[in-house]
């Protein structure tokens, strides 16, 4: 019975994961908050279960930053010294979900039957979400499913109305194409990797193509090492995979990509960004401005003027520091080292890693939550590697964990 429910879960899981993404052109609250609400039902599902039958209960010490992050959005709520307290509230919301979803994949995911579907599942999604960015970029770029319109001037990249977080996308679910072709010398994998890696030079990303290049290395020489596979076939999956995305790269064209990569000045207004939000977190070291605010409080630190609105700080890690100061920053970078162990020895982690280096020049845990959603969902797949070795029933006593 048990094993039952964790597979209905486990699906309706992937059911929201796969509707939010859908639906990310969509500028309402609406989709999301259907997406949050049902991670709440199925954690709360997931807890009577735990109380009523006994379900195996397990935490883990990647859940401690993230449980942290929203308590310290709680902490600046109670102390009065966010800037913005709607814009903090929504934050904490989304931090709160964020833990439910690492949570929940991490109870769910410790079986690996349902594990492995899940990674499968995940895999095809991502591949046909690059199957359809690529076609659609090309046929109908201000069209959403071409039938939506989205403003112009863009590059429009599926559901995706941002280029560089459908990078991120990519990046996220790359590493499990790559490491699916040698494991299993899968062409079919290879095939998905060879389009998904193209799909990003279609989206004009250049942090996302030296990512997704860099990530094909790192997974190559992570499977040679630890399988000790033949040399020849690591050499056979990898030429393959790397003739599959020149010739799709070939066929979407390197053009404009080569002219981003041809400016002179690669951060260009970034820069001014970067400076800005710096001074901002340089003047609240503590508490920061509120997580959630940094739009509100950035226009007296502004240097220039694009006449566009800046809205994030194209920087993750410096807008993390800006609204809540050195302890929030202090509790993202204990999240990513907590991950660099589990993530590189699964070896389809290594997207998870992946982007959090591109969050270094862009913001992929800003705006649009439901991929935070998924890169917490995949975090905690990979904790679950080791659960079934440390896991404990509800009753027993309770302990983190290790890595």
């Amino acid at each position: 019975m048990a094993s039952r429910a964790s597979s209905l879960l486990s699906a309706a899981l992937a059911c929201l994961l796969a509707f939010g993404i859908l639906t990310l052109w969509i500028p309402a609250q609406w989709p999301v908050s259907i997406v949050q609400t049902g991670i709440y039902a199925l954690t709360g599902l997931w807890l009577l279960g735990a109380a009523a039958a006994g379900f195996p209960l397990r935490l883990h010490v990647l859940l401690i930053p993230v449980a942290g992050a929203a308590v310290w959005g709680c902490v600046q709520l109670a102390a009065g010294t966010t800037i913005y307290r709607w814009a903090t509230e929504v934050a904490v919301l989304d931090l709160f979900t964020r833990l439910a979803v690492l949570f929940l994949a991490y109870q769910l995911f410790s079986e690996e039957r349902l594990r492995e579907r899940f990674l499968g599942w995940a895999l095809w999604f991502g591949f046909a979400i690059s199957v359809l960015a690529v076609l659609q970029r090309f046929t109908a770029p201000d069209r959403v499913f071409w039938l939506f319109d989205v403003p112009p001037g863009g590059v429009t990249m599926g559901p995706f109305v941002y280029h560089n977080q459908y990078a991120a996308f990519i990046e996220l679910l790359l590493p499990l194409a790559l490491a699916g072709a040698l494991h299993e010398r899968d062409w079919r994998r290879a095939v998905a990797a060879g389009v998904m890696i193209a799909s990003v030079v279609a989206a004009v990303s250049r942090a996302g193509t030296a990512l997704v290049l860099l990530e094909t290395i790192v997974v190559f020489a992570l499977v040679s090492r630890r399988r000790r596979l033949d040399r020849r076939s690591v050499a056979l999956a990898a030429a393959t995979t790397v003739l599959i995305a020149v010739v799709f790269a070939a066929s979407v064209g390197w053009g404009p990509l080569r002219e981003k990569f041809d400016r002179e000045d690669q951060l260009s207004e970034r820069r001014n960004l970067y400076a800005s939000t710096i001074e901002k977190a340089g003047d609240r070291p503590l508490m920061g401005f509120g997580l959630g605010t940094w739009a509100t409080a950035y226009p007296p630190y502004a240097t220039f003027d694009d006449g566009l609105r800046d809205n994030q700080a194209h920087n993750d890690w410096l807008q993390w520091a800006s609204e809540g100061g050195l302890p929030m920053l202090a509790l993202m970078l204990a999240m990513a080292g907590l991950l660099v162990r589990p993530a590189l020895r699964s070896v389809w982690g290594v997207g998870l890693l992946a982007v959090l280096v591109h969050c270094l020049v862009d913001y992929h845990f800003q705006q649009r939550p439901v991929f935070g959603y998924w890169w917490f969902a995949m975090a905690g797949l990979v904790g679950s590697l080791t659960a079934q070795h440390h896991g404990y029933r509800a009753g027993q006593d309770m302990q983190f964990e290790p890595e």
